[in-house]
């Protein structure tokens, strides 16, 4: 077997990656490969929107072993290879309709996976199980009976720690259906008996451990269903308090962000003189912030990065107009200097380190690089290639992914982004719209399957960060509430004539389409703005506001619905006018409609009622139900065929179309 290609990387010199094939197993993970297809050929849907052929790829504590997810043909398993020999050993197989949602180590012999799947006996419940695997032993192991609860939907259960000196035990955050909020227990891995740890605390979502293991914090919301809370302790025996600054009149908004090797100090995100999310450092004793860590002048820092020997901050992530770090720790900063210019063009993390933190996982991705990993030796400055999530993508032929801002009409800058086809002029294109969805989320420069495979279709696509969106502050995200249809959809239209202003958009052959609230904002889009879609596809999408509002069990997020969408008493009128589905006989173009039948976001009745509405009406619909399916397409052989379909219908009602 020939050795992998490897890269050395000396402090600040960029090198020549010279790929190669290197096959590692019988699947054929990790092989880098271009497709024996001509290049006028239409890829199909699968190349993209298949399970990747490795993903979740995580170190053993000891630096020696590799774990993961790998998938074949619909098949996943998961995975665990030594670095010498390159032998894969499969693990354990993941049903059809599991979610894996938590994957690690569990000291240097035990793979724990923690994933979602259907109830019994209940259409759109879920239940948070695991499995523990002996890796000498390759057999799984289900935990006991008490294990698989009824977790809250929202927060499903997921491991809080992994004790170095305890590898038979895990911290899980556990969230009881009876109970108000969630607790803490110690689980044996072998047979999943709990001990509380941490007693459930009303109003915390999620806790958590420090780097020595103690759960000294949790996070939840207040009683509006927006603001943020945090408690938190500095040892075991304290109690959990609520944090806020000490001179503060009115409630703080606090988002717990990280631990400091202080017990007596932690991180936090709050909104600081920028009106964007800043890092602050939070003193017990004192019970207040500090001034501001970092700030951003543009957008809310992210997620923290320690050290793994000590925790200390060595961090943070800015997601921006591309994923960005900003460094505390110099040699860090060198370290990933060094990295970046080796590979230069994407974005490169250490996701997973050995205990003594000689030895990492590297995953590299960006806009036209599928995700890869890397086994990255920090003595050595080296890094050895080991996976590719799709080995079978011709790269050549993938678009490039444009940050881009543009005006609205009240003068708010929208940030957002264009994918052209590659090798297309940006000229009197064929356009789809995605809305992404939330609506408080956000769109991010980088890897997106579904945007690639509809550039490889010929379409530009379009992807605005509309008022509503997180990640660029609290006034922006929070001039999307009760907005729904109105300004936040002005957003989506000015983003449209911006592109037919600029020429790059044909404005006879734009669609628009989305999932969840972006189904909504494509099917109110052919109301509010017919003159500027010409087709519209939704899949989860919200058609009625009322019903939303009137049946609150149906829906996960119900208690952030009126804060957001709007109340009945007073905006009754206004929510039948801003629902697609009451508003059905006003649509002209043609509409494509799916949903997952045990979607626990958005009801299925959603999505029928307006197909109905839109039958009745007369209008051209296509509608397409898959049975089982959330709110995202959970199923590989459902999100291929629900791809293709989406393709064949914009290339029908867009691309046909001649130019001007």
């Amino acid at each position: 077997m020939l050795p992998c290609p490897s890269l050395r990387i000396p402090a600040l010199v960029a090198l020549a990656l010279a790929f190669g094939a290197c096959r590692t197993d019988p699947l054929a993970i990790g092989t880098r490969t271009d497709p024996t297809r001509d290049a006028v050929d239409v890829v199909p849907a699968e190349a993209f929107l298949r399970n990747p052929a490795v993903s979740r790829v995580l170190l053993s504590p000891d630096g020696r072993q590799i774990a993961g997810l790998a998938s074949n043909d619909g098949v996943q398993v998961v995975f665990e290879t030594s670095r010498v020999g390159r032998k894969v050993n499969y693990l354990a197989k993941i049903d059809a309709g599991t979610f894996v949602h938590t994957l690690g180590w569990s000291g240097d012999g035990a793979v724990v996976v923690g994933f979602e799947q259907p109830a019994p006996e209940h259409d759109r419940e879920r239940e948070s199980r695991m499995l523990a695997v002996k890796v000498d032993s390759w057999r799984p192991r289900p935990l006991g009976p008490s294990w698989p609860l009824r977790a809250h939907p929202s927060f499903p259960d997921a491991v809080v720690h992994w004790p170095p000196s305890d590898p038979e035990h895990v911290l899980v955050n556990w969230w009881e259906s009876s109970e108000a909020g969630a607790s803490v227990r110690r689980a044996r891995i072998r047979d999943g008996l709990p001990s509380t740890v941490v007693p459930a605390q009303p109003g915390v979502n999620v806790w958590y451990a420090d780097h020595l293991g103690q759960v000294r914090a949790g996070s939840g919301r207040s009683q509006d269903g927006i603001t943020g809370i945090v408690v938190a302790r500095e040892t075991d025996d304290a109690a959990f308090e609520e944090l806020v600054d000490a001179d503060a009149v009115a409630q703080t908004d606090f988002e717990f962000a990280g631990f400091s090797p202080d017990p007596k100090t932690l991180y936090l995100r709050a909104i600081g003189e920028t009106g964007r999310k800043a890092l602050y450092e939070y003193d017990l004793e004192g019970r207040r912030r500090s001034a501001p860590v970092f700030a951003h002048p543009r957008f809310d820092v992210g997620a923290l990065v320690h050290s793994p020997i000590d925790g200390e901050l060595w961090a943070v992530e800015v997601d921006g107009d591309r994923p960005a770090l900003h460094f505390f720790d110099r040699e860090a900063l060198r370290e990933q200097a060094s990295i970046d210019q080796a590979l230069p063009g994407t974005t490169n993390r250490i996701v997973s380190q050995s205990r003594a933190g000689g030895i990492g996982i590297v995953q590299v991705s960006g806009d036209t690089t599928p995700p890869e990993y890397y086994r990255y030796d920090r003595a050595r400055k080296e890094m050895v290639f080991l996976f590719t999530a799709y080995p079978t993508l011709d790269r050549a032929q993938l678009a490039p992914m444009q940050p881009v801002r543009y005006p609205a009409r009240d003068g708010l800058e929208v940030p957002g982004y264009l994918t052209v086809p590659r090798g297309a002029t940006p000229v009197s294109l064929p356009v789809i719209v995605i809305v992404h969805d939330g609506p408080s989320e956000r769109d991010h420069w980088g890897w997106n399957p579904t945007v690639q495979f509809l550039a490889s279709r010929g379409f530009a696509v379009f992807q605005p960060n509309y008022r509503g969106s997180s990640g660029y502050g609290r006034e922006h995200e929070r001039m999307g509430y009760r907005q729904w249809g109105l300004a936040m959809q002005d957003d989506l239209a000015d983003g449209v004539r911006w592109l037919v202003a600029e020429g790059i958009a044909d404005p006879r052959r734009v669609g628009i389409y989305g999932t969840g609230y972006g189904g909504y904002a494509a099917l109110i889009g052919l109301v509010k703005t017919p003159e500027l879609f010409r087709a519209a596809a939704s899949f989860g999408g919200v058609t009625d506001l009322v019903d939303l509002l009137e049946n609150g069990v149906h829906y996960r997020s119900a208690d952030l619905n009126q804060p957001v969408e709007g109340a009945l008493i007073g905006d009754r009128a206004s929510l039948e006018a801003r629902s697609p589905a009451r508003q059905a006989a006003q649509i002209r173009a043609p509409v494509l409609i799916g949903h997952g039948t045990a979607d626990p976001i958005v009801h299925v009745d959603q999505a029928r009622a307006m197909v109905s509405a839109l039958e009745a009406a007369g209008g051209a619909v296509e509608s397409h139900f898959y049975r089982d399916e959330l709110h995202g397409l959970v199923e590989e052989r459902n999100r291929i065929d629900f791809h293709e379909r989406l393709a064949a219908f914009f290339e029908r009602n867009l691309a046909a179309i001649e130019a001007l």
